[in-house]
C-alpha cells in the first residue's frame, strides 16, 4: 500500500474505532480492570513502610534495597521501582486476560445484530491464557532487554565518562522506538489468537505477516496514542529532580497519572489494531 493509502486507513480505523466506543462504552472495561488492579498496587505500596504492611514488605526491602528506604523520604525513591515490579505481575495475571477479553468484545461489536457478551468473551480469554500468556512474555522479554540491557551497559562501562549521559539518552530515544517496533510485530496475536483461535507460533506468523503488509498505518496507530506514554516515560526519568523541586509525595502523583495515562493509550492501541485485524480478515474473505 502506498502511503496515502497507509494514512487513509489509518484514519478510517480511528473513526470506526470511536464510533464503536461511544456506541459500545463498555469496550473499556477490559483496561478499566486492568487500571483498578494497578491502582489498588499502588496504594498498597504507598502504604508500605507501615503497620500491618510493614510485616510483610519490611524484610524483603531490607534485605534487597536497605532499611532507609522504610523511612520518609527514602521510600518515594523506592516506590517507582516496586510499582514497576507490581505493573509486570498485574499484567502477566488480570492484564493479559484482559487483552484477550477485548479482543474478543471488539469482534463482536464488529458483527451486526450481535450483543456483547462480557463474560463469554472473559470465559474464552482464560481458557486462552497459556497462549495468550506466551505472546506477552515474548514481548516483554524483548521489550526488557532493549530497554533495560543497553542501560545496564552504560552503568557499567562508561559510569566514569563525561559524555555517558548523551549516550544513555540517545539510547533512550533508540529504544523507545525499536519498543514501537516490537509492539507493531506482535500486537496482533493477541486477535489472532481469540478470533481466529490461533495457536502460539501461528498467531505469532500472522501477527508478523499483516504488520508487514500494513506496517505504516499500524505504526500509527500505535504511535500516535503512546506518545502519552513517552511523555510519562520521561518524566519518571526525572523523579528525583521532581522530588527536590517540589515534595516526595510528586512521586504519588506521577504514578498515579501514569495508570490513568496507559488505560487510555492500551484502550486506543488495542481497540484500534483490533479493528484493523478485522478489517483484514474481512478483505481477505472478499477477495476469496
Amino acid at each position: 500500500m502506498k502511503i496515502k493509502e497507509n494514512l487513509a486507513l489509518s484514519k478510517s480505523i480511528w473513526s470506526v474505532t470511536f464510533k464503536m466506543l461511544a456506541k459500545y462504552p463498555c469496550l473499556l472495561l477490559p483496561f478499566l480492570i486492568t487500571a483498578v488492579f494497578e491502582g489498588f498496587a499502588l496504594t498498597i505500596l504507598f502504604y508500605y513502610p507501615r503497620p500491618p504492611l510493614s510485616l510483610i514488605f519490611a524484610p524483603p526491602v531490607k534485605a534487597f534495597f536497605g532499611g532507609h528506604f522504610l523511612h520518609y523520604p527514602d521510600n518515594f525513591l523506592l516506590l517507582p521501582q516496586l510499582f514497576y515490579y507490581a505493573q509486570v505481575l498485574v499484567t502477566m495475571t488480570v492484564g493479559v486476560v484482559m487483552f484477550g477479553m477485548a479482543m474478543g468484545m471488539t469482534y463482536q461489536a464488529n458483527t451486526m445484530g450481535e450483543k456483547i457478551k462480557i463474560l463469554g468473551n472473559l470465559n474464552r480469554s482464560l481458557r486462552r491464557y497459556i497462549t495468550l500468556a506466551g505472546v506477552w512474555l515474548i514481548t516483554f522479554i524483548l521489550l526488557l532487554v532493549i530497554l533495560r540491557g543497553p542501560r545496564f551497559l552504560i552503568v557499567k562501562f562508561l559510569a566514569s565518562r563525561n559524555f555517558n549521559i548523551i549516550v544513555f539518552n540517545i539510547i533512550l530515544y533508540i529504544g523507545i522506538a525499536l519498543v514501537f517496533l516490537i509492539e507493531a510485530l506482535f500486537i496482533y496475536s493477541y486477535p489472532a489468537i481469540i478470533i481466529e483461535r490461533r495457536g502460539f507460533l501461528d498467531s505469532i506468523k500472522r501477527s508478523f505477516n499483516i504488520s508487514r503488509n500494513l506496517f505504516l498505518t499500524t505504526i500509527v496507530l500505535i504511535i500516535v496514542p503512546r506518545i502519552l506514554d513517552v511523555i510519562v516515560i520521561l518524566i519518571k526519568q526525572n523523579l528525583v529532580r521532581l522530588m527536590n523541586l517540589t515534595l516526595p509525595e510528586i512521586t504519588l502523583a506521577v504514578l498515579a497519572v501514569g495508570i490513568a495515562v496507559t488505560f487510555i493509550t492500551d484502550s486506543l492501541v488495542f481497540l484500534a489494531t483490533a479493528n484493523l485485524f478485522i478489517f483484514t480478515m474481512e478483505t481477505e474473505k472478499g477477495a476469496k
